[in-house]
């Protein structure tokens, strides 16, 4: 991939999209329509936009539970095996990677054996008429070592799933509850750099628009209720801690993903039997939410970190805006090429995500990784 060419003065990253149907509209997200079905993808610095297959960014159905997988030290084993001294019809032998009893086999013909072998205090008797005999023995003392650090004598790292924290909104809050609508990307709704609490900072005066973009404006009502989002605050939204399990789908590659995204169904205030601001009711789920995630992980060379869904998207690296797929949109999908963000290979940097489902209709929501291991915070 290219890099796109600078929005805002935002960092470099590269960002591919894909459309497909969130909600009532395909082309629209929210309460309006639109015939113009504009599609758009913002990086930090992105301004160019495709439309790609509507399939594209999509794997195999998942109901959001898969089990994440574990890394670890493998732990080595070292054998110390002395020489051993047996009659001419035994021939003992030893591996000496291994840390247990080993076979010894030897061959007489049609010679009968009536004897004792004994061979470091492990002693195995064969009496008979015998082709074949065959002889266990231990040989010397077994030495089972196991570390629990890695070469460099620092403990392993403890890689976790991805904890979360949700906020429950009401469906008649200002920005949730298909208050507003779009067709396609937002970018620019927040700031490029993190504020000093660790959330996004609301941008007043948002850059341009993507190519053939369609939608109510503004996205966002106002920094008082962008405030909300992302703050615990009485009566206006609740709290609810979880963690995003995070399963290997092929070698190398981490990924959670789920159709139908709604992990608060049945929690908080409840689900949306009131009526949201499009006099819709959705009894059966609870859909006007936000989620945010705050973890760490060690750069290597050729990280990605992928998203696809909807509606806002924000992921910050190291506390830079590295991907901004804002507004309310039909699922969008956007790529971290860490490799592009003058990353140090072995060093620890932080990974912060934001997202937010406005809209009850629909949500969607993948996490695509090439990151092994995410350290808890």
């Amino acid at each position: 991939m290219s890099s796109i060419p600078s929005l805002g003065g935002l960092s470099t990253l590269l960002v591919a999209m894909s459309f497909s149907v969130a909600c009532g509209n395909p082309a629209v997200q929210g309460t309006e329509t639109d015939s113009d079905t504009g599609s758009g993808s913002t990086a930090t610095d992105g301004t160019s936009a495709t439309t790609d297959d509507p399939t594209a960014g999509t794997g195999s159905e998942s109901d959001g539970t898969d089990s994440g997988t574990a890394s670890g030290t493998e732990s080595t084993t070292t054998t110390t095996t002395s020489p051993t001294t047996t009659d001419s019809t035994v021939t003992a032998t030893s591996d000496p990677t291994d840390a247990t009893t080993t076979p010894v086999t030897s061959s007489t013909g049609e010679t009968t054996l009536d004897e004792t072998t004994t061979l470091d205090e492990t002693t195995t008797t064969t009496t008979g008429e015998t082709t074949d005999t065959t002889t266990d023995t231990t040989t010397g003392d077994t030495t089972d070592t196991t570390t629990d650090t890695t070469t460099t004598g620092e403990p392993p790292l403890e890689c976790g799933n991805l904890p979360v924290i949700y906020r429950d909104m009401k469906p008649l809050h200002a920005d949730f509850g298909c208050h507003m609508w779009g067709n396609g990307v937002r970018p620019t709704l927040v700031q490029s750099m993190l504020g000093g609490d660790g959330k996004p900072v609301y941008n007043p005066q948002p850059g341009p628009t993507l190519p053939g973009y369609g939608g109510s404006n503004p996205q966002i009502s106002s920094g008082a209720s962008f405030s909300d989002w992302y703050n615990t605050k009485d009566g206006v939204n609740m709290e609810i801690a979880g963690e995003l399990e995070l399963t290997e789908i092929q070698q190398g590659v981490w990924s959670f993903e789920s159709e139908e995204f709604f992990p608060l169904t049945g929690q908080g205030f409840g689900n949306n039997v009131t009526q949201n601001w499009a006099g819709e009711t959705y009894p059966d789920r609870n859909g006007s939410f936000t989620t945010e995630i705050h973890t760490n992980f060690v750069y290597e060379a050729g990280q990605t970190f992928s998203f696809s869904g909807d509606d806002d998207v924000w992921i910050f690296i190291d506390g830079k805006l590295a991907m901004d797929i804002g507004g309310l949109h039909p699922p969008a999908m956007g790529t971290i090429e860490l490799d592009l963000l003058g990353l140090t290979v072995g060093e620890t940097y932080s990974l912060d995500a934001f997202h937010a489902e406005r809209c009850e209709a629909g949500s969607n929501f993948r996490i695509d990784t090439s990151i092994n291991c995410f350290i808890p915070m």
